[in-house]
Protein backbone atom coordinates (compact mmCIF):
# COMPACT_ATOMS: atom_id res chain seq x y z
CA UNK A 1 0.00 0.00 0.00
CA UNK A 2 1.87 3.31 -0.47
CA UNK A 3 0.67 6.26 1.09
CA UNK A 4 1.96 9.90 -0.97
CA UNK A 5 3.96 12.26 1.48
CA UNK A 6 1.12 14.25 2.30
CA UNK A 7 -1.01 11.87 3.76
CA UNK A 8 1.30 9.96 5.75
CA UNK A 9 1.61 13.08 8.43
CA UNK A 10 -2.15 12.99 8.19
CA UNK A 11 -2.54 9.20 8.96
CA UNK A 12 -0.17 9.90 11.32
CA UNK A 13 -1.64 12.29 13.56
CA UNK A 14 -5.56 10.18 12.64
CA UNK A 15 -4.01 7.18 14.69
CA UNK A 16 -1.95 9.23 17.16
CA UNK A 17 -5.47 10.45 18.29
CA UNK A 18 -7.66 9.02 20.45
CA UNK A 19 -10.98 8.11 19.35
CA UNK A 20 -13.95 8.92 21.42
CA UNK A 21 -17.11 7.48 20.56
CA UNK A 22 -20.09 5.76 22.32
CA UNK A 23 -19.06 2.40 23.68
CA UNK A 24 -22.51 1.17 21.51
CA UNK A 25 -20.75 2.43 18.65
CA UNK A 26 -17.12 1.17 19.58
CA UNK A 27 -18.76 -2.28 20.59
CA UNK A 28 -20.45 -3.44 17.27
CA UNK A 29 -18.62 -6.82 17.32
CA UNK A 30 -18.78 -7.99 20.95
CA UNK A 31 -22.31 -7.89 22.79
CA UNK A 32 -23.38 -8.58 26.62
CA UNK A 33 -24.68 -11.77 27.69
CA UNK A 34 -26.25 -12.50 30.65
CA UNK A 35 -24.64 -15.32 32.32
CA UNK A 36 -28.42 -16.93 34.44
CA UNK A 37 -31.55 -15.58 35.00
CA UNK A 38 -30.54 -13.81 38.24
CA UNK A 39 -28.56 -11.11 36.14
CA UNK A 40 -31.30 -10.21 34.53
CA UNK A 41 -33.03 -10.17 37.22
CA UNK A 42 -31.31 -7.47 38.83
CA UNK A 43 -30.54 -5.40 35.47
CA UNK A 44 -34.82 -5.27 35.27
CA UNK A 45 -34.68 -4.61 38.82
CA UNK A 46 -32.18 -1.14 38.09
CA UNK A 47 -33.89 -0.54 34.98
CA UNK A 48 -36.74 0.03 37.13
CA UNK A 49 -36.24 2.33 39.42
CA UNK A 50 -34.17 4.56 36.98
CA UNK A 51 -37.39 4.58 34.88
CA UNK A 52 -39.23 5.58 38.41
CA UNK A 53 -36.13 8.19 39.56
CA UNK A 54 -36.34 9.84 35.92
CA UNK A 55 -40.04 10.04 35.48
CA UNK A 56 -39.81 7.55 32.19
CA UNK A 57 -43.30 6.97 30.93
CA UNK A 58 -44.19 3.75 29.20
CA UNK A 59 -44.00 4.39 26.11
CA UNK A 60 -40.56 5.97 26.15
CA UNK A 61 -38.11 4.10 24.46
CA UNK A 62 -34.79 3.74 26.54
CA UNK A 63 -31.79 2.51 25.11
CA UNK A 64 -29.12 0.58 27.24
CA UNK A 65 -25.60 -0.82 27.10
CA UNK A 66 -24.16 -3.67 29.53
CA UNK A 67 -19.88 -2.65 30.54
CA UNK A 68 -19.64 -0.27 27.45
CA UNK A 69 -21.58 -2.98 25.14
CA UNK A 70 -24.47 -3.90 23.41
CA UNK A 71 -27.06 -6.73 25.34
CA UNK A 72 -27.20 -9.46 22.96
CA UNK A 73 -30.89 -9.46 21.50
CA UNK A 74 -31.91 -12.73 23.55
CA UNK A 75 -31.28 -10.12 26.79
CA UNK A 76 -33.38 -7.62 25.17
CA UNK A 77 -36.13 -9.41 24.47
CA UNK A 78 -36.37 -10.37 28.10
CA UNK A 79 -36.24 -7.22 29.22
CA UNK A 80 -38.91 -6.48 27.09
CA UNK A 81 -41.53 -9.05 28.16
CA UNK A 82 -40.81 -7.74 31.99
CA UNK A 83 -42.65 -4.53 30.71
CA UNK A 84 -39.30 -2.80 30.06
CA UNK A 85 -38.89 -0.40 26.33
CA UNK A 86 -35.95 -1.35 26.31
CA UNK A 87 -33.01 -1.13 23.13
CA UNK A 88 -29.80 -2.09 22.72
CA UNK A 89 -27.84 1.10 22.80
CA UNK A 90 -26.27 0.62 19.20
CA UNK A 91 -29.78 0.99 17.58
CA UNK A 92 -29.60 4.70 18.84
CA UNK A 93 -26.84 5.38 16.54
CA UNK A 94 -28.72 3.83 13.44
CA UNK A 95 -32.34 5.22 14.18
CA UNK A 96 -31.94 7.85 17.33
CA UNK A 97 -35.52 6.36 18.33
CA UNK A 98 -34.10 6.85 22.05
CA UNK A 99 -34.79 9.76 24.46
CA UNK A 100 -32.15 8.39 26.70
CA UNK A 101 -29.59 6.13 27.31
CA UNK A 102 -29.05 3.46 30.39
CA UNK A 103 -25.17 2.81 31.07
CA UNK A 104 -24.53 -0.03 33.34
CA UNK A 105 -21.54 -1.36 34.54
CA UNK A 106 -21.98 -4.84 36.49
CA UNK A 107 -19.34 -6.79 38.04
CA UNK A 108 -17.94 -9.52 35.79
CA UNK A 109 -19.03 -12.88 38.43
CA UNK A 110 -22.37 -11.65 40.00
CA UNK A 111 -21.42 -12.03 43.95
CA UNK A 112 -23.32 -14.28 46.22
CA UNK A 113 -25.27 -11.59 48.85
CA UNK A 114 -24.10 -8.30 47.47
CA UNK A 115 -23.86 -6.76 44.11
CA UNK A 116 -22.97 -3.20 43.22
CA UNK A 117 -24.43 -1.71 40.36
CA UNK A 118 -23.41 1.78 39.05
CA UNK A 119 -25.87 3.48 36.12
CA UNK A 120 -25.38 6.54 34.19
CA UNK A 121 -28.13 8.59 32.62
CA UNK A 122 -27.79 9.64 28.89
CA UNK A 123 -30.54 12.14 27.48
CA UNK A 124 -30.43 12.11 23.90
CA UNK A 125 -33.16 14.34 23.43
CA UNK A 126 -31.51 16.90 21.48
CA UNK A 127 -29.53 14.98 19.44
CA UNK A 128 -32.69 13.43 18.13
CA UNK A 129 -34.28 16.47 16.96
CA UNK A 130 -31.02 18.64 15.62
CA UNK A 131 -31.45 20.71 18.29
CA UNK A 132 -28.33 19.63 20.09
CA UNK A 133 -24.75 18.27 19.15
CA UNK A 134 -24.01 16.46 22.46
CA UNK A 135 -25.81 14.67 24.95
CA UNK A 136 -26.11 15.23 28.45
CA UNK A 137 -25.25 13.36 31.73
CA UNK A 138 -28.61 13.65 33.69
CA UNK A 139 -27.88 10.94 36.53
CA UNK A 140 -24.94 9.30 37.76
CA UNK A 141 -25.49 7.04 40.80
CA UNK A 142 -24.08 3.22 41.82
CA UNK A 143 -27.08 0.97 43.29
CA UNK A 144 -25.89 -1.43 46.33
CA UNK A 145 -28.20 -4.52 45.73
CA UNK A 146 -28.67 -7.22 48.11
CA UNK A 147 -29.81 -10.89 47.93
CA UNK A 148 -32.23 -11.94 50.20
CA UNK A 149 -34.23 -15.70 50.52
CA UNK A 150 -32.75 -15.99 46.53
CA UNK A 151 -34.45 -12.56 45.87
CA UNK A 152 -32.44 -9.80 44.36
CA UNK A 153 -33.66 -6.38 45.69
CA UNK A 154 -32.11 -2.92 46.23
CA UNK A 155 -30.77 -1.72 49.26
CA UNK A 156 -29.68 2.14 48.68
CA UNK A 157 -29.00 4.58 45.53
CA UNK A 158 -25.95 6.26 45.95
CA UNK A 159 -25.73 9.42 43.57
CA UNK A 160 -22.45 10.29 42.01
CA UNK A 161 -21.22 13.97 41.58
CA UNK A 162 -19.12 14.22 38.42
CA UNK A 163 -18.55 18.07 39.16
CA UNK A 164 -17.04 17.18 42.54
CA UNK A 165 -17.74 19.44 45.44
CA UNK A 166 -19.12 22.57 45.22
CA UNK A 167 -18.40 25.62 47.02
CA UNK A 168 -21.12 26.95 49.24
CA UNK A 169 -21.60 30.98 49.20
CA UNK A 170 -19.24 32.74 51.05
CA UNK A 171 -21.33 34.64 53.96
CA UNK A 172 -21.67 38.69 54.26
CA UNK A 173 -20.07 39.90 56.95
CA UNK A 174 -22.44 41.46 59.67
CA UNK A 175 -22.08 45.23 60.45
CA UNK A 176 -21.90 45.59 64.10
Amino acid sequence: MRIDLVKAPVLALCLSLPVVCPPSVASREKTYTAQNEEVVDVLSLVFKAEGKANGWTKDMVVCFSINGLDPNPKLVKSLRQRKLNARRSGEWAKKFNCGFELQLELPEVPPDTRMKVRTKVVDLRDINTGQGDLAIIDRDGEYLLEKIDAKWSINECEPLDMRGPTAAPKSEPHNQ
